[in-house]
């Protein structure tokens, strides 16, 4: 597992190929993600400093830029994708340290590849404004740890006790933490037991399009109504500093 860790010392990302496909694969799915870190934003985001933490392709920030107008600001440590972002128009830095006066910052399916994730979030804090932002989206619940996030370098799934707890000891204050993606569940209980990329198709370009398209408009719904009061695959957290 250790030789798919990112680190200081090891700044290539393992998981470039499902950083592609998910950008291909889960539109509704990142357009919600953004759009629900939109609504915690009560200022007009036109006169914020928005940082991506770990923005990968550049996925979300593409939506933001697209559907709200606004050009995020990414860190990104692997240099293959920090050029990518750049090659879309993105201003780039590869470390948290080079930004200062931060707003609003989000961070979506990174912390889980930081060792010392709490350290990371007083980093973060430590370089917003008063009354900043930030969100945070992880994936959840311990039992899925599955294949997937073995090839990707996920050091953890958290609970949300979890999550609440490492946030507020890096000085945030909690405004809300929610589930997110209920059904996603049993698609990721499917990949723990028949494995990831097996010959089920199971996370392929293809699976992905598919649950996009055809099982995440009713799991949000899901959501909406009742679950994510109650549980899902993934964790949504909005604190403020």
């Amino acid at each position: 597992m250790k030789k798919n860790l990112q680190s200081n010392n090891k700044v290539d990302y393992s998981g470039k190929q499902v950083l592609h496909d998910a950008e291909v694969g889960l539109k509704n799915y990142s357009l919600d993600i953004v759009r629900k870190m939109r609504n915690s934003i009560d200022a007009e985001i036109s006169s914020l400093q928005i940082i991506d933490f770990g923005a990968g392709t550049g996925q979300l920030a593409q939506i933001w830029r697209d559907k709200y107008g606004v050009s995020p600001i990414c860190i990104e440590i692997d240099p293959y994708l920090r050029n990518l972002l750049e090659s879309k128009g993105f201003i780039t830095f590869e470390s948290i340290t080079l930004v200062r006066n931060i707003s609003f910052i989000y961070t979506s399916n990174v912390l889980e590849h930081i060792e010392d994730d709490v350290e990371t979030l007083k980093s973060i804090r430590n370089r917003m404004l008063p009354g900043g932002k930030i969100a945070i989206y992880v994936p959840a619940l311990p039992f899925l740890f599955s294949g997937l996030d073995v090839s990707v370098g996920h050091y953890r799934r958290y609970t949300k006790k979890e999550l609440i707890y490492k946030t507020t000891s890096a000085g945030f204050e909690i405004e809300k933490c929610v589930w997110n993606d209920s059904i996603g569940i049993l698609a990721s209980l499917c990949l723990k037991i028949f494995g990831f990329q097996s010959k089920s198709g199971l996370g392929n370009k293809r699976s992905l399009i598919f649950y996009d398209r055809a099982v995440y408009p009713i799991s949000w719904l899901l959501d909406k109504l009742v679950f994510k009061k109650i549980i899902g695959k993934n964790l949504l957290l909005i604190a403020k500093n």
